[in-house]
């Protein structure tokens, strides 16, 4: 090897490991940057003849890809956020009923059976019947609150969802563009690592809005699916958008941009903040609303049914305590539309504590009876009392609630599980860049001192020329 051979073995040795050395600490700058992915410099001796005198060069760079772990992560995010949304949304479900700040319906219930036994012990008494008409219209605006409250929360749930398309499309939107990027660079030969480590975070960021699953193509670009429809292929993408059925519930579409043609992938939610608003809107929420129309319209259809049967101290007989007219379908709209009965609440002498006309004005039966009825097993298929029934209901909020709260739990734990799995394989290791970073840098002092030696070489040589 004469002494040229050596200076140009010593400089693409030198650019070999710069190169290198470039290379680790970009993975070291980014150690902590979402969704990076080591780079790894591939490096490999130059043949010179028949011959290899150690010179190295710079092959390319190489960034590992596990489509597994990846899909592992995303699937997992995207359980984790739905669950997490469930609970979320349940817990202001929840403080609707506001049991807890002694608010709740079933002190407004306590108050009503109090104020029946109270009438009971003198049914002439103008004060008693007065605490009856406020336990009625305490009642009734409770149950208007509530009911109010169920349905706000369920069209702000809509909204929320309406949101939550709108970002997922501006995501696909922005992964069919990089993947355009990602295929040209690669068919000019270069380095797309960057571009990938961005449509890996859009990635990222999607996740936890909605379900997706990732398929690699040759050119670099990917096939995305989102809740089993195709969502981005290639540099095209199909957007979401929310719609209402005849029944009230969301419908999720798909179509092209501009096109009036639609799938419906309701269906097909599985997971992502979409799919917990909509499990709770259309699935707790509205079982919530339809249970508490139908307690609210048996309360009121047993108290309607035993005071009618009774005369007030007017001597009126027939009159109900509840106004349900409004419920055009009952039990459904129970709870939002119940009104003390017109004739009760301008005329407190209609209420009838008597059982009979004959025992006017000190009958105090039908009173008695009315007090009676919140212990009686009236509701549930004559299995349960107000009391019990109306906590039987609010335990089925904190229930799933509760099974939200363990789902979340555990979901977050295989989140954690599968992202130690991908930043094993893929992500940054501070222990290997140091022992690559030394690797690289003596490599680069080697390679430095065989540029000195020839260096000295060429002089002595000149010298002897000259």
């Amino acid at each position: 090897m004469g002494i040229n051979s050596l200076l140009y073995t010593a400089r693409d040795a030198i650019a070999a490991q710069t190169y290198g050395l470039t290379v680790t600490g970009q993975n070291i700058n980014n150690a902590n940057t979402p969704g990076y992915v080591r780079r790894e410099a591939i490096l490999s001796s130059r043949i010179m003849g028949n011959e290899t005198y150690g010179s190295v060069v710079v092959d390319g760079l190489r960034r590992p890809a596990d489509a597994y772990l990846e899909g592992r992560l995303f699937t997992s995010s995207s359980l984790a956020h739905a669950a997490n949304t469930r609970g979320n949304q349940l817990a202001i479900t929840e403080g609707i009923f506001n049991e807890l700040a002694g608010t709740g319906l079933g002190d407004v219930l306590d108050r009503m059976a109090r104020s029946f036994q109270e009438l009971s012990v003198n049914p002439s008494d103008t004060v008693a019947r007065d605490q009856v008409l406020r336990g009625l219209e305490d009642f009734v605006n409770r149950a208007n609150e509530t009911g109010q409250a169920l349905a706000t929360q369920r069209n702000e749930i809509f909204g929320s969802m309406g949101e939550v398309v709108s970002e997922i499309n501006e995501h696909a939107r922005a992964i069919a563009k990089l993947n355009e990027q990602i295929k040209n660079a690669t068919l000019m030969g270069h380095d797309a690592a960057d571009l990938k480590d961005k449509r890996n975070q859009a990635l990222a960021a999607l996740s936890p809005l909605i379900d997706i699953r990732v398929v690699d193509a040759d050119d670099g670009q990917i096939l995305l699916q989102a809740a089993g429809a195709t969502l981005v292929e290639g540099n095209s993408f199909r957007e979401l958008s929310l719609d209402m059925d005849a029944s009230g519930n969301a419908v999720v579409r798909a179509g092209r941009p501009g096109s009036s043609t639609t799938t419906n992938i309701t269906g097909g939610l599985t997971g992502g903040m979409l799919a917990g608003l909509k499990q709770v809107r259309d699935g707790d929420l509205r079982s919530m609303i339809d249970s508490f129309d139908r307690y609210v319209y048996d309360v009121a259809t047993a108290l309607n049914g035993q005071h009618a049967s009774g005369y007030g101290l007017d001597g009126s007989t027939g009159n109900e305590l509840f106004d349900l007219s409004a419920v055009t379908s009952a039990p459904a709209g129970a709870a939002r539309s119940i009104q003390v009965s017109a004739a009760i609440a301008s005329n407190p002498a209609a209420i009838a504590a008597s059982g009979s006309d004959a025992t006017l004005p000190g009958g105090a039966d039908n009173a008695k009876r009315l007090a009676e009825l919140f212990t009686s097993p009236v509701l549930s298929g004559g299995t349960q009392n107000p009391g019990e029934a109306y906590a039987s209901l609010v335990g089925k909020v904190g229930t799933m609630r509760a099974d939200a709260i363990r789902e979340t739990s555990l979901r977050e734990a295989m989140v954690s599980q599968a992202f130690e799995l991908r930043e094993s394989k893929l992500g940054v290791s501070m222990d290997e860049e140091m022992i690559n970073l030394t690797r690289f840098q003596r490599a680069y002092q080697a390679a430095s001192k065989l540029l000195s030696v020839a260096d000295e070489l060429l002089e002595e040589l000149m010298g002897i020329v000259r």
